[in-house]
C-alpha cells in the first residue's frame, strides 16, 4: 500500500502545454496548473435541481490523516489568498470544513487526472455540488508562496480568487509517494 498523505492548501504552476483526456493542461517538469479555473455561479447551483454527492470520496477524504506540516502549509496559503483579496480591496474569504474535505479529495484525484474532470468522468463539482462554486489546481509547488504567485499570474485562477461573490475557501494540499505535491483551491458561495 502506498504511503499517502493528504492536507490543505491551494496552488498552481506554469509552462508548456500538454493535452490530457481533452483538456489542455499548463505543464512542465517541475510544477503546473491547469488551463483555467472552474466556476459555477450562486444561480447556476441554485437552479441545477439535482445535488451531487459523492459519499465515497467524502468518506475517503474524512478519515485521511493529515500531516501537520502539510496542513500549516495550506492555512498559510489561506493566509496569503486573503492577504490579495485585501489588497484588492475585497473581504476576506472564510475556511469552510466542508469545502476542505470536497479539497481534500480533488487533490487527491489531481494526482491521477491533473483536470476539472474527476477521474470517474464527472465534473470536478460533484465531490458536493451543493457547495463547490469554483475550483483552482495546481501541481509541483513546495510552498505556499509560490502556489499563490502562480495561481495570482495566472488571469482565470486570478478571477476565482478576487471573484467578490465567493465567501468560503478551503485549500488541500496531496502529495504522492514521489513527494509531488497536487493543490486544490475550493470556493463556495
Amino acid at each position: 500500500m502506498k504511503k499517502k498523505t493528504l492536507i490543505s492548501l491551494l496552488t498552481m504552476g506554469v509552462l508548456g502545454v500538454t493535452v490530457i483526456g481533452g483538456a489542455f493542461l499548463f505543464r512542465n517538469h517541475e510544477s503546473g496548473i491547469d488551463d483555467g479555473a472552474s466556476v459555477r455561479t450562486a444561480k447556476e447551483i441554485a437552479s441545477d435541481g439535482v445535488i451531487y454527492l459523492d459519499d465515497g470520496a467524502l468518506a475517503a477524504a474524512d478519515s485521511s490523516s493529515e500531516s501537520s506540516s502539510l496542513r500549516s502549509d495550506a492555512l498559510r496559503a489561506y493566509n496569503l489568498v486573503n492577504e490579495e483579496r485585501e489588497d484588492a480591496g475585497l473581504s476576506d474569504l472564510t475556511w469552510d470544513s466542508n469545502l476542505e474535505t470536497t479539497a481534500a479529495v480533488r487533490a487527491e484525484e489531481a494526482s491521477v487526472s491533473f483536470s476539472h474532470t474527476r477521474p470517474n468522468g464527472t465534473q470536478w463539482y460533484t465531490v458536493n455540488s451543493a457547495i463547490m462554486g469554483g475550483e483552482n489546481l495546481a501541481w509541483g509547488q513546495t510552498s505556499a508562496n509560490q502556489v499563490v504567485k502562480e495561481w495570482m499570474n495566472s488571469p482565470a485562477h486570478r478571477d476565482n480568487i478576487l471573484y467578490e461573490d465567493f465567501n468560503d475557501v478551503a485549500i488541500s494540499l496531496y502529495q504522492d509517494d514521489s513527494g509531488t505535491n497536487y493543490w486544490a483551491l475550493e470556493f463556495g458561495y
